[in-house]
């Protein structure tokens, strides 16, 4: 894997489960925010962004599970989402995803991995 194609985002140890991080970084070239999440051991990671209306997840508070621990929760609409596959539980948005960004831990780290993500730092160059 090419080096500048991951950009790091914490070490392993450093989300547990049912924890998140939220990682600035340019999609497509522009400026957003990805959520990087540990559900059931795994990690998963989707641009902050929720389906409903263009508008970060965590926007109101910062918080992206909902009350249990369990979900994605949009904290603007309440709109729900399965932390495993990104897709919608609510049935005003029932069908669409949260857009999935690759991800991999390597070596007690983990990073995104996603050929349509850099670092925010390379806008600054």
């Amino acid at each position: 894997m090419r080096e500048k194609r991951k950009l790091a985002v914490c070490a392993s140890a450093d989300l547990g489960d049912r924890q998140h991080r939220i990682v600035h970084l340019l999609f497509k070239g522009k400026k957003h925010t990805a959520i990087v999440l540990r559900h059931a051991g795994q990690v998963y990671a989707y641009l902050n962004q929720c389906v409903h209306m263009v508008r970060r997840l965590d926007c109101v508070h910062d918080a992206v599970f909902d009350e249990q621990q369990e979900n994605l929760r949009c904290s603007m609409h309440g709109i729900v989402y399965d932390p495993a596959t990104g897709e919608s539980l609510s049935v005003l948005c029932s069908g669409e995803k949260l857009e999935s960004l690759r991800s991999a831990e390597i070596d007690g780290q983990i990073y995104i991995t996603d050929k349509r993500v850099k670092s925010e730092l390379c806008s600054r160059r």
